[in-house]
């Protein structure tokens, strides 16, 4: 794969602690990289369900541990919101905050990113943030994720849902510093989230290599997602309770977010544009979007396709891939039609549209165009991945 000739910085945590048992270090590690407890409190920001199932508590203990006062905060529900956030400021401002720990999915890291940068700057938390803004640093952040799939805690991204649409926050000073990865916060997560965790990663990784605004280092990092997650995550689906599995699965969308640096194309607007209808969640609605997004895409870039296929499928053949996708999405009970999750035909033309005004991809390597896009969905709304695949060769 030939990466372009451009030039694009790749931004990544400071620190990395991983393995079974990790979390047990996090104190440490947050001292480690220049944080003492003198400088105020550390705010625990949290998935609600983490907070209840009791798997903050290692976290905390380690935390007091090394001497930090913890200000446990609300808990975080599915998707964030600017209210949420809002609610997340110091329960005593005066004291000062030393750090944001963040533990749970995607939401949360979110969730704490943005609460950790809105400490030291006003944002407009309706409206997101470019990565041009000139903001102070926040206090830093460290990251502990209880599900292997957005790989929020490798990014500079984070998202907010706010009047029926996601606001994107991109920017560099929205990289945790420090990463804990512990898979043994995993090992109790039922199928359902291993699978569309693990189906967000995936689609991390390709679409990162399709982008046109991939680099080497993206490129390396979703290929060893890929390679990871390809074996480990049927494994991790079926069998929960694999703490090597997990750890697999956990490194590869580590390694998935990484290569988020590339920032994703055509198959994250898709998912948006159905998750506000379908009320899906962001993995489940990745998973569906991301066979019609290599579909749109094979036009110009099917030997790229063709090295992904020969990572995960073991032979360099474009629409092994695209098959293995489906049946994956099948194998995990994800829906494999817009019928089957209620989404009416009438509303296509309307995706389509929303799709391109709202969230434009410049870096998806075909133009995104309203009448190719009502094709692609009339094909998904019926389920038609192959047939959708197979008439993108017409076209090439």
């Amino acid at each position: 794969m030939t990466s372009l000739p451009i030039t694009r910085p790749f931004v990544a945590p400071a620190r990395t602690l991983a393995g079974p048992g990790a979390v047990a270090g996090a104190g440490a590690e947050l001292r480690a990289a220049g944080v003492a407890p003198a400088a105020g409190a550390v705010l625990l920001v949290a998935d609600a369900a983490v907070l209840e199932l009791g798997l903050a508590e290692p976290a905390i203990e380690s935390l007091r541990a090394a001497g930090f006062a913890v200000d446990r905060r609300p808990g975080i529900g599915a998707e964030p919101t600017p209210a949420a956030v809002a609610a997340l400021a110091p329960a005593e401002p005066a004291r000062g905050v030393a750090a944001v720990v963040a533990i749970g999915g995607g939401s949360a890291i979110d969730a704490a990113k943005i609460a950790a940068l809105a400490t030291a700057n006003e944002l407009e938390l309706t409206a997101g943030l470019a990565v041009t803004a000139e903001v102070l640093p926040g206090p830093p952040v460290l990251a502990i994720p209880t599900t292997a799939g957005t790989g929020a805690e490798a990014t500079a991204v984070a998202m907010l849902w706010h009047d029926g649409a996601k606001r994107m926050f991109v920017h560099a000073a929205l990289v945790p510093r420090v990463v804990v990865l512990d898979p043994e916060l995993l090992t109790s997560l039922p199928p359902a989230v291993t699978a569309a965790s693990g189906l967000d990663a995936i689609s991390h990784a390709v679409e990162s290599l399709l982008s046109t605004f991939r680099t080497p280092l993206s490129e390396t990092a979703a290929k060893a997602a890929l390679a990871r997650l390809g074996g480990a995550l049927p494994v991790a689906y079926r069998d929960g309770g694999s703490v090597e599995a997990r750890g697999e699965t956990l490194l590869g969308a580590f390694e998935a977010g990484l290569a988020l640096n590339a920032s994703v194309v055509l198959g994250h607007s898709l998912s948006y544009v159905i998750s506000a209808r379908a009320g899906l969640s962001h993995g489940v609605a990745c998973a569906m979007a991301l066979p019609y997004c290599l579909a749109h895409a094979r036009p110009a870039r099917e030997a790229e396709i063709a090295e992904i296929a020969a990572i995960v499928c073991g032979r360099p053949e474009p629409d092994a891939f695209l098959r293995w996708l489906v049946e994956a999405n099948e194998s995990m009970g994800v829906p494999a039609s817009l019928a089957a999750v209620g989404i009416d035909a009438a509303d296509l033309a309307g995706m389509a549209a929303e799709c391109v005004e709202r969230y434009p991809r410049p870096n998806h390597p075909v133009p995104i165009e309203v009448p190719d896009l009502v094709g692609l969905l009339e094909a998904w709304h019926e389920g038609a991945a192959v047939a959708a695949w197979e008439r993108a060769e017409v076209a090439a």
